[in-house]
């Protein structure tokens, strides 16, 4: 086996983290949500807002192949509220260089999911937190990246009737 030089090891390592360091990475974030408030026994419609990074889309809801790794949002609402729908909204169809031929289903810039929250006619009047998180895979125009979740999270008033 041949021994390479560590100064020839150490200059390939740099060169590798100054490309990486110089890759832009997919970003996607959540706009903050206002005050959500619910009475007991009803619902109300909540719209959550992301924003993706420039240069970069992310697979809809509902791709067009098997393979590709869909845009979910998972939430966990407290014993207090309950989540009774969610609404993805449809993918632009595009194309890219590295799949010229074929239409993918994907968001880009702005998009909104919507969802319904409801509480029980016996929930208790309070605030509480709705913890959760959007998975989904983000490409350029011609590479995918690792699949990546975010937080999702915001606070329910409930009140009373």
């Amino acid at each position: 086996m041949r021994r390479v030089p560590l100064f020839v090891l150490t200059a390939l390592l740099l060169a590798a983290l100054g490309v990486a360091q110089g890759d832009k990475q997919p970003t996607v974030i959540m706009a903050p949500v206002g005050n959500v408030q619910v009475r007991a026994g009803g619902s109300t419609d909540l719209e959550l807002n992301f924003r993706i990074g420039s240069d970069f889309h992310i697979n809809s809801n509902k791709p067009k192949a098997d393979y590709l790794i869909p845009t979910v949002l998972k939430l966990s609402p407290p014993e207090q509220v309950s989540l009774a729908d969610v609404k993805y909204p449809p993918g632009q169809e595009m194309s890219f260089a590295f799949s010229p031929n074929e239409k993918l289903s994907v968001y880009s810039g702005d998009f909104a999911i919507n969802t319904v929250l409801k509480a029980p006619a016996g929930a208790v009047p309070g605030t509480y937190p709705v913890k959760g998180e959007l998975r989904f895979q983000a490409c350029d125009h011609s590479a995918c990246y690792p699949p990546r979740s975010i937080p999702v999270q915001f606070q329910v008033t409930v009140v009373k009737k």
